[in-house]
């Protein structure tokens, strides 16, 4: 198959279900419309969908001729609770919803994917597995699919792929990096509990309020002082409530913060000394601490540096060497894609969605946003070459 002459022939296509799921934004865990598209378009194709139990998302196989690995790759359906404000013809018809970080293209990809794999799978040695996840932006969809089996199901996924549009590379460029590449999210709720009382008699009483200050400078030691400088991490503060008048000193305060790590190890000690750091200080001060790490939290992504290598090889044979971008930082936003490599190692790499409209360079998750849908080209050429050069009978 010559995937570049093959991407050619369907472009007006592509575009036109880019742009009908543009119109039609679900929010998280409310991707009803989008699934039944996606399920439509899967069976139209022939595609084998395997009951998983889910409500929204879908998960597929395409078996090749011979056994060998099982590529698995996972795109994000859900849009985001914003008005949309482009102007676009296409624009979301759904008041207060939109597809603001691209997921709508990137839903066309893997259904792309997907199509010219199929028609190709005679040729193929092992599977593909097309994970279409809901509910990546509130943080619960990749959870939910594996908890549904999706990475635990014969054949198991050797490896899984994704791609996310990007504002800062180029459209038809692919941004990539080996090793880290987005962060780990955590989100932390610390209970400090003293002893209430009135504010004209705080030596009766222990402050909550004092002792939650004095906590909030300590937990900041963590990142500048027991963190490595050349792996960075960071942890805030967002929220603080404590008391309700101004001559009562309140019994607990209660602080919420996220913490955002590039490096398992990191992350896994930071976490330990936020718990560390809250029970002593609180202590020290004759007040209690209760520290809590909510459910939905994201490790880092860390890309595969062989299966890296062989994306690049990928790009060069489709888009060219020199629209290939080193990305030499990794991104501080988190992505639940993280949750899937607890399982089997993989790449998380950009599609460039930028061009010379200021709108398409401004940032994701936000109104005016717009995205070069050339974007949609160069993830199905570099994914779909990628499957044939790992799983192409030989």
């Amino acid at each position: 198959m010559n995937v570049n002459e093959q991407v050619m022939k369907d472009q007006e296509e592509m575009i036109t279900i880019r742009q009908m799921l543009h119109l039609n934004p679900e929010l998280s865990n409310q991707e009803i419309q989008t699934t039944s598209f996606i399920r439509s378009r899967l069976e139209e194709y022939g595609i084998e969908i395997e009951d998983c139990g889910l409500r929204t998302g879908i998960s597929a196989i395409i078996r090749g001729s011979k056994p060998g690995k099982t590529i698995a790759i996972r795109e994000d359906i859900d849009a985001l609770p914003i008005k949309e404000n482009t102007n676009l013809s296409f624009s979301s018809i759904v008041d207060g919803v939109s597809h603001a970080c691209g997921h709508d293209l990137h839903i066309t990809v893997l259904l792309y994917c997907a199509k010219l794999l199929n028609e190709y799978k005679s040729e193929l040695s092992g599977n593909v597995r097309l994970l279409f996840q809901p509910a990546e932006e509130n943080g619960t969809g990749a959870l939910e699919m594996i908890k549904c089996g999706c990475m635990s199901r014969e054949p198991k996924a050797d490896l899984i792929l994704s791609v996310h549009t990007s504002p800062d590379v180029p459209a038809g460029c692919i941004g990539i990096k080996k090793g880290p590449i987005n962060a780990g999210f955590d989100i932390v709720k610390i209970t400090v509990k003293g002893k209430g009382g009135h504010g004209a008699h705080p030596y009766k009483c222990v402050d909550p309020i004092v002792v939650s200050g004095y906590l909030i400078t300590q937990l900041q030691t963590i990142i500048s002082r027991e963190n490595p400088a050349v792996k960075p991490a960071v942890f805030t503060i967002g929220t603080i409530h404590g008391g309700n008048a101004t001559n009562i000193i309140p019994d607990e305060v209660v602080m919420t913060g996220n913490l955002r790590s590039f490096y398992t190890e990191c992350r896994e000690h930071n976490l330990k000394a936020i718990h560390r750091i809250s029970k002593y200080c609180c202590e020290s001060m004759n007040a209690t601490a209760e520290v809590e790490v909510l459910d939905n939290k994201m490790p880092p992504i860390f890309n595969d540096y062989e299966i890296v290598e062989q994306i690049i090889k990928a790009a060069e044979m489709t888009i060219g060497e020199e629209n290939i971008v080193s990305l030499e930082l990794p991104s501080p936003g988190s992505d639940d894609f993280s949750c899937y490599l607890d399982y089997c190692p993989g790449c998380y790499f950009m599609i460039g969605t930028a061009n010379e409209d200021k709108r398409s360079t401004q940032g994701l998750h936000n109104a005016s946003s717009i995205f070069d849908e050339n974007g949609i080209f160069t993830g199905v050429k570099v994914l779909t070459q990628y499957v044939l050069n790992t799983l192409k009978i030989t």
